[in-house]
């Protein structure tokens, strides 16, 4: 990708994303390029947010980045977000990656079966609505280990840890997974729930727009080198 590239593409990043903050905004981008299964793009975006952004944008575009990847282990699975982190972190400010915490906010000492089983029910309610019973006992039909891991493991230990990324900007994250591996009654899903979470029409179609503008670059790029 020419730096002429790299510059256009990021200007319709901006373009596009301009209803959400920066950090938010490529944070976003971030996670739609390791689900588009595009890693050199975080690494192209990393490049340009070392020399673009403030050191403080900079810490949160890492940090947000970081959990957002994380947390789409629920949607776009391990590999792909381990490649995605790597991308990230090994094209980073080694100034930035100085302040990062070094040990895991997620430990034992705080794992406890019932408020994590508690938090990722709630967090299904706000997404699902009216509709979150009657989801939830279909996929325990399905398979009783499924809605099991879905409600404690992914919403109530992953997605529903407000820490770093509260539930509307991870809704919005979760927009920009869900767009590039099409899987539309999942996406519709995540839409309205985050609106149901917080996020205004604008900030949603933003999440929408830098996602598919990545899948559309993503595309066209696939045989080139970065």
């Amino acid at each position: 990708m020419s730096t002429s590239t790299k510059i256009g593409y990021i200007q319709n990043l901006d373009a596009v994303g301009a209803a959400i903050g920066r950090p938010l905004r490529y944070a976003i981008a971030v996670t739609a390029m390791a689900s588009a299964n595009a890693p050199g793009h975080i690494s192209a975006l990393t490049k340009h947010c070392n020399k673009a952004l403030s050191r403080d944008e900079l810490f949160q575009y890492t940090e947000l980045s970081r959990e957002s990847l994380l947390k789409m282990v629920a949607t776009i699975g391990a590999p792909r977000v381990i490649n995605g982190t790597a991308a990230l972190m090994e094209t980073l400010d080694e100034s930035i990656r100085k302040m990062l915490p070094a040990l895991s906010r997620r430990n034992r000492d705080e794992y406890n079966y019932e408020t994590v089983h508690q938090r990722g029910i709630e967090l299904w309610r706000g997404v699902y609505s009216k509709q979150a019973e009657k989801l939830e006992l279909k996929i325990h039909a399905w398979y009783p280990d499924l809605i099991e891991v879905i409600q404690t493991d992914l919403y109530g230990r992953l997605l529903s840890d407000s820490r770093i990324l509260d539930e509307k900007s991870t809704e919005l994250c979760t927009i920009g997974s869900l767009i590039p591996i099409n899987v539309p009654a999942q996406l519709k899903s995540h839409v309205l729930g985050a609106g149901r979470l917080g996020a205004s029409a604008d900030e949603i179609a933003a999440a929408t727009a830098l996602a598919e503008t990545v899948c559309a670059h993503a595309t066209s790029t696939h045989h080139q080198p970065l």
